[in-house]
């Protein structure tokens, strides 16, 4: 057995090099030399038995070999770009199986408040906004704040953006409500007197008046106002968030609820090679609508498995049907500890649910609805056997987005109906005080019990949220969390639920893969796989734990071209145009 630098040993099975296992040369023929090697590096392949390599061969943008650098370089021909790189760890290109990349065309649009640690910063941002805006218009603002950021200790509210707005309605989000000054809740009929919707809460003070804050559904009273981005803009913000993702070594994304319009933003970026994350696509379909509606607008998407682009693009779901809410709003199986009776918001009825399962599983989609709550996983847990009783879905990979909650008494349903978990470590890290605030212990330690769910053979992969959600599409940071489940607020939920290096690596790279059937093509650097690789400034597997967050990205690539930072060589750098059809 040889070994590496880093004093890892490389498997016989590596060594003994692998050429082009499918479709291969035909016999006798000479063997096409190919266009990259990478070498001198820790590769973790995470293969079947997590192996650790030295080299990689590329050639028309899939792996051709893994092994030892001297048999990977033999194969090396007159025009091939070798890259030594000193001893750096190289790992699959990231998945992450839930951000909403699309919507960053909103961005466009909006106040830019990712940098607001305080409502003063919040009011200052919206002020030089409604200094250039005509009278009357509506103003949104981004994501990116969170409450505990703020120095005030608390949420804002509508009279806090009507000092700053008092001629303009002012929309900002929170995470999963929005607040709404005076202007806007009078456009959106929000009085002393209205009732909450179905779905949502419209929050009101001691003497009964709104406070601006509108929780889930009841957001949708101010946000109907919001203005559609053009396509252009929708691109420009697409391209911006794209880069983030690649900058972090994302190579692969799961976008869970978008519109056929959304997915052609992709198909443009795609047409004009512009386009560097593979995306696996789910179409929303509203499932509070009268059924004979939804199966229309299903049968309009036309038949599931639509793919383009050499694996840049796939779908076959349908999502993120919101059941419930989160930290506030979430279903649970018991009262929120300072709201006797009250147990969060059903966001649709059961039986529909039901119907609106079993109707996309006669059409071919699988369904990936966001589920937060114990109560609520029980209800998709239901919906989804009302469907498999009608025509089987195991196998098919159906979803569940979030599952905080899932609990011992799910595991073996989910088991049984092959189940995949798309769980986001971000929703701890950033949003974990809200949770405690709203859950207390011990309920709040019950949030994504990775240990537990591995332990009773839960399927699951890892992702952001990103976007509009969590501003940190950040793999790395996932890793860590799930590793020490450390948090952007200081604090700990379920801290005895870390897992291993090896088993964190698997839920940003290969289990992402899984959720959409593309295991066999991409998620570990193997013979025959797309070329979707990341180069780490430090050995991931080596580092201390809490220092696993700050190893930086040096290079992304997809598909043999570098579509972040550089490796060594500027002939590698310059390598780009679109991905082969």
């Amino acid at each position: 057995m040889a070994s590496c630098k880093s004093g890892r040993r490389v498997s016989a099975a590596l060594l003994a090099l692998v050429l082009f296992p499918f479709p291969g040369p035909a016999s006798g023929a000479p063997v096409p030399a190919p266009d990259l090697i990478i070498y001198d590096a820790k590769i973790v392949t995470v293969d079947g038995r997590f192996s650790v390599a030295r080299a990689a061969a590329v050639k028309d943008g899939r792996f051709t070999a893994v092994g030892s650098d001297a048999a990977v370089l033999k194969t090396a021909g007159p025009r091939t770009v070798k890259v030594d790189l000193h001893g750096r760890t190289v790992l699959p290109g990231f998945n992450d199986s839930h951000v909403h990349l699309v919507r960053g065309g909103d961005y466009e649009l909006q106040v830019d408040l990712a940098d607001a640690r305080s409502i003063a910063d919040i009011q200052t941002a919206v002020a030089a906004r409604v200094r250039t805006a005509k009278p009357g218009e509506f103003l949104f603002g981004s994501r990116g704040w969170w409450d505990y950021e703020l120095s005030e200790k608390r949420r804002p509210n509508r009279y806090d953006l009507d000092k700053v707005s008092p001629g303009n309605p002012v929309v900002i989000p929170g995470y999963r409500y929005v607040v709404a000054n005076s202007l806007a809740l009078k456009a959106a009929g929000v009085t002393q007197d209205a009732k909450s919707p179905a779905g949502g809460e419209i929050v009101k003070d001691g003497a009964g008046e709104p406070t601006g804050v509108l929780l889930d559904d009841a957001a949708r009273l101010v946000m109907k106002f919001q203005p559609r981005p053009t396509m252009e803009q929708q691109i420009a913000g697409v391209r911006r968030l794209q880069a983030r993702a690649n900058a972090n070594g994302i190579t692969s994304i799961g976008d869970p609820g978008e519109t056929a319009a959304d997915a052609q933003v992709y198909r443009r970026l795609y047409e004009a090679g512009q386009l560097s994350l593979r995306v696996d696509f789910g179409y929303n379909v509203d499932p509070t609508q009268p059924l004979d509606q939804a199966e229309a607008v299903i049968k309009a998407l036309g038949s599931p498995g639509q793919t383009w682009g050499d694996g840049m693009f796939r779908s076959d779901e349908i999502g993120e049907v919101g059941v419930d809410g989160n930290e506030m709003t979430a279903m649970l199986r018991q009262d929120y500890p300072d709201r006797p009776g009250y147990r969060g918001v059903q966001r649709i009825p059961t039986e529909q649910l039901k119907q609106f399962a079993a109707l996309a599983n006669r059409y071919g989609w699988r369904l990936r609805p966001h589920v937060v709550g114990d109560a609520a996983i029980d209800q998709v847990l239901d919906a989804y056997e009302y469907a498999d009783a009608q025509k089987s879905i195991v196998g098919r990979r159906w979803m569940l987005e979030h599952a905080l909650l899932l609990g011992p008494d799910h595991y073996p349903r989910v088991r049984a109906l092959g189940l995949v978990v798309n769980s986001q470590y971000m929703q701890a890290a950033q949003l974990g005080q809200a949770h405690l605030v709203a859950w207390k212990r011990p309920l709040a330690d019950r949030i994504e019990r990775y240990r537990d769910w591995l332990a009773a053979g839960v399927m699951f992969a890892n992702g952001s949220d990103g976007a509009p959600i969590s501003n940190r599409p950040d793999p790395l940071y996932e890793i860590y969390g799930v590793v020490t489940r450390g948090t952007l607020w200081g604090g700990k939920l379920g801290p005895d639920q870390g897992i291993s290096r090896e088993q964190a690596i698997r839920s940003v790279t290969i289990n992402g893969a899984y959720t959409s059937f593309e295991e066999k093509v991409k998620g570990s650097i193997e013979p025959g796989k797309y070329a979707d690789f990341v180069v780490l400034s430090q050995d991931l597997l080596a580092v201390p734990a809490d220092r696993i967050k700050d190893i930086r990205v040096l290079a992304t690539v997809l598909g043999g071209r570098t579509v972040y930072g550089a490796l060594d060589r500027p002939a590698v750098r310059a390598r780009a145009g679109r991905p082969a059809s």
